[in-house]
C-alpha cells in the first residue's frame, strides 16, 4: 500500500484538489487530512476547538498532537489494504513562526511513496485567503506566502531524498479538475497502477 503527501500553503487549495482527485478514485483510496485529525485529537484532549486555535498551542502540545496523529492515521492505514492520500502542511506557520508540518516521528509513521506539491503564485494565494469565511489566515501578504512556498518546496526535498520518491509540482492556478486529474495519476502511480 503506498502513501501519497500532498501539500500546499494554506489557501492553494490542496484540499479541495484532493476532494475532488478524490472523487475519481476508486474504494481503495482514503483521503486523509492530516490538520483534521490534529483537530479531532485536541477536541478529544480538551486542548483546541478549531485549526486556527492549533497555531498558538504551546510547542510540547502542538508536537504531542502531530505524533499522536500520525500514529492514528498509521492505524487507519494499517486497517485497510488501500492506498493512503494525506493532505498535509510540510511547514506550518503558527504564532512562534514556521514548524515542521512533517517532523521526524511523524514522517517514520507515514513511510511516504510520493509528495505532491499543490502550488499557485502568491497574488492567487492571496486573493483566495482574502474570499475566505472559513479561515484565519497568517501572513497574506505575496512576500510571506512566496516564503512559505519556498519552506515547502525545502521541506519536501529534504523528506523525498530521505525517502528516495519523486516530488511532483501540480499547478493550481486553471481549472480544479485539471489538478485533480494530474493528481489522480501521481497516486495511481504511487500505488503502481
Amino acid at each position: 500500500m503506498s502513501v501519497t503527501i500532498v501539500s500546499g500553503v494554506p489557501g492553494v487549495g490542496s484540499s479541495r484538489v484532493c476532494e475532488a482527485a478524490r472523487r475519481h478514485l476508486d474504494d481503495s483510496f482514503e483521503l486523509v487530512n492530516f490538520g483534521d485529525v490534529m483537530v479531532e485529537e485536541a477536541i478529544a484532549r480538551g486542548i483546541a476547538t478549531s485549526r486556527d486555535e492549533l497555531a498558538s498551542l504551546p510547542m510540547h502540545d502542538y508536537r504531542v498532537l502531530q505524533r499522536r496523529s500520525a500514529e492514528e492515521i498509521d492505524r487507519r492505514r494499517r486497517e485497510r489494504e488501500g492506498a493512503l492520500v494525506v493532505d498535509t502542511h510540510l511547514a506550518v506557520h503558527t504564532d512562534r513562526g514556521f514548524l515542521p508540518g512533517l517532523p521526524e516521528v511523524v514522517f517514520r509513521e507515514l513511510r511516504p511513496n510520493a509528495f505532491v506539491l499543490i502550488e499557485a503564485e502568491p497574488g492567487t494565494i492571496v486573493s483566495r485567503r482574502a474570499g475566505s469565511e472559513s479561515r484565519e489566515y497568517r501572513g497574506d501578504d505575496e512576500r510571506l506566502v512566496d516564503f512559505h512556498s519556498q519552506l515547502n518546496r525545502a521541506a519536501a526535498m529534504n523528506h523525498a531524498i530521505r525517502a528516495a520518491v519523486p516530488i511532483t509540482p501540480i499547478s493550481n492556478e486553471g481549472e480544479i479538475e485539471e489538478a485533480a486529474a494530474r493528481l489522480v495519476s501521481v497516486i495511481e502511480a504511487a500505488e503502481g497502477r
